[in-house]
């Protein structure tokens, strides 16, 4: 649950837009091919960390392996990889939670939604890893639960001709198929918390290797079904409009329900985004102990 409540976030509401124009199939060989290396890139940090001591972060094996200088380098890389990732969580859930106080007619600015959200966050990280897995199971449970309400209604919409693009005879697909591999690569980061795990369930790579694999595969599973429903529903010229108005999931909301014409499948995907844009993510032992 920790893996797959860390991926599976507030970012996947973006992924339709930024892969719009490689489009489905080409975006699903980036998709597929992002989750391979970037699997296999956290059981190679397992397989590190199995031969230190239990709670060694990536600061400790760095400097062992390969010296004070390449630590330098890694801690400077951790914290500016954390830095982002930490802002686009906060920044997206500020604008899911401005949208849906929008909807229960309260004037909340998003900086301010998104400070709350993340002090919230930042008490529950505090208090222990434990909380922070059952926090995420909940979260997580609730997350799965509203996604298939919602895009069940979404998957029985899709229209094949919108999803193969069939009115655009002599679309471009590839050019456009390397930018979407940076928001691949954010997709699938979960790394910080293979140190975490390590502490969680002591040197047990079986369980260890079960939590990586189940858990990216759902990710996976997740956002395949997440671009099918928007991109079977949405045609791809409308997503221009819908980048040139930020892309943020209200804009998103509101294509979808020009599509549908549909009041409660607007307040399913509003909750919805909530529980996306809700991440528990134990980072306290990914730096510089």
């Amino acid at each position: 649950m920790i893996i797959g409540g860390t991926i599976i976030g507030a970012g996947m509401f973006s992924l339709p837009v930024v892969m719009s124009g490689a489009w489905f199939f080409w975006s699903m060989a980036a998709l597929i091919f992002t989750w391979f290396c970037m699997l296999h890139s956290g059981l190679m940090i397992l397989e590190a960390n199995l031969n230190y001591r239990i709670g060694s972060s990536f600061d400790t094996i760095t400097k062992d392996l390969l010296g004070k200088g390449w630590n330098v380098v890694n801690g400077i890389s951790i914290a500016f990889v954390l830095y982002i990732l930490t802002y686009a969580y906060i920044s997206a859930s500020g604008s899911i939670l401005h949208h849906t106080f929008a909807e229960m007619s309260l004037n909340v600015p998003a900086r301010a939604a998104g400070f709350g959200f993340a002090l919230l966050v930042a008490f529950v990280v505090w208090l222990s890893t434990k909380a922070v897995s059952r926090m995420t199971a909940i979260v997580l449970g609730a997350k799965v639960i509203t996604f298939f309400l919602t895009f069940g209604s979404l998957l029985g919409h899709v229209q094949p001709a919108t999803l193969f693009n069939v009115a655009e005879s002599n679309a471009s697909y590839a050019p456009y198929l390397l930018m979407t591999l940076p928001f691949c690569l954010a997709s699938f980061g979960y790394h910080g918390n293979v140190p975490s795990l390590m502490k969680y369930y002591g040197k047990d790579p079986k369980t260890i290797v079960k939590c990586l694999v189940y858990g990216t595969l759902m990710a996976l599973a997740l956002y395949t079904i997440w671009l099918l429903a928007t991109m079977g529903n949405i045609p791809r010229p409308e997503f221009i409009g819908i980048a040139e108005k930020g892309g943020n999931i209200d804009v998103l909301v509101q294509a979808l329900s020009g599509v549908l014409n549909s009041r409660s499948l607007d307040l399913l995907l509003v909750v919805f985004s909530n529980f996306g844009g809700s991440e528990f993510v134990p980072w306290r032992n990914v730096g510089f102990v």
